[in-house]
């Protein structure tokens, strides 16, 4: 805990009060032997004393056999974790993981549990993704599916992140769509992330198109597997 608190207090130091320093402390391990709920509290205590102006939730550890941000973990499923640490600190806290819609990082803020929310793979899924919850358009948001193939897994094999329902993540000035000079009428076959997207784009672009699938709704193999439509 002492190299945490003296990392904090020399960039508080260095940077003067007004620097916001946010320090992202591992509310629940999921690893055997790993801190205790006194010893996180205690160390989010000094942390707070050393000065750091958030704190920030971490979830688990990536050698932990719990999932914490798979598509079979319920939205904000650790926003429980946030809440139980607020008695403890006066400092504003944020709450992570499995928030990818507004209602859901609605919800939490509104019962207390968290002073913001932090977001990340639903802003690859759609870069737009403030903007629309602000518009009130929530239901235009391309809603992260947190399966972690195009994000995570490509870090862990050292490739570009990207995303499974975006493709243009972090291949923006590459993948530039432009209206077409020569409209065409398109049919796309296969109604799962990949054929909405193909359609999404192609009609963006003033194509003319129709989208088939076998199945009566919409989504392919990630809303079959979880029983969504």
């Amino acid at each position: 805990m002492r190299f945490a608190v003296e990392i904090v207090r020399r960039i508080r130091e260095a940077c003067g009060p007004d620097f916001i320093i946010i320090y992202r402390l591992s509310l629940v391990d999921l690893v055997e032997d790993g801190s205790n709920w006194q010893e996180i509290v205690q160390q989010a205590q000094a942390i707070e004393a050393a000065g750091a102006t958030i704190i920030n939730s971490g979830i688990g550890w990536h050698e932990a056999r719990i999932p914490t941000i798979a598509t079979s973990v319920p939205r904000a499923a650790f926003a429980g974790v946030t809440a139980k640490l607020k008695p403890h600190v006066t400092l504003p806290l944020v709450a992570t993981n499995r928030i990818n819609m507004p209602e859901v990082a609605e919800r939490i803020l509104a019962a207390g549990g968290a002073d913001m929310v932090s977001l990340a793979r639903p802003l690859l899924a759609d870069p737009h993704w403030a903007n629309k919850a602000r518009a009130g358009r929530a239901e235009a948001i391309n809603t992260c599916i947190a399966c972690n193939q195009a994000c995570l897994d490509h870090v862990f094999e050292n490739k570009l992140a990207s995303c499974l329902v975006n493709p243009r993540a972090a291949h923006e000035t590459e993948l530039v769509y432009r209206p077409t000079t020569t409209p065409k009428k398109v049919a796309v076959v296969g109604a799962g992330p990949a054929g909405l997207a193909c359609a999404t784009v192609a009609a963006e672009r003033g194509h003319q198109v129709t989208l088939f699938d076998a199945h009566e709704e919409i989504g392919g193999q990630p809303c079959a597997t979880s029983g969504t439509n």
